[in-house]
């Protein structure tokens, strides 16, 4: 059985969410549109690798 996932953001991680709130505010959109582009590019680099790391354990 698999354990429970805990979606939920940790204090740290709500916290840094605030600062980054804060930073963006201050950015123009196109500085805006590279760092969401940046960190969807992350998101699916760390998405890659989980699914290569699910791959070579279940073989």
């Amino acid at each position: 059985m698999l354990p429970k996932l805990n979606l939920e953001l940790t204090v740290e991680q709500q916290f840094m969410l605030q600062v980054y709130q804060k930073q963006i505010a201050n950015l123009s959109p196109e500085d805006c549109c590279k760092m969401l582009l940046e960190t969807i590019t992350q998101n699916m680099m760390k998405d890659n690798a989980i699914k290569t790391l699910l791959r070579v354990d279940g073989r």
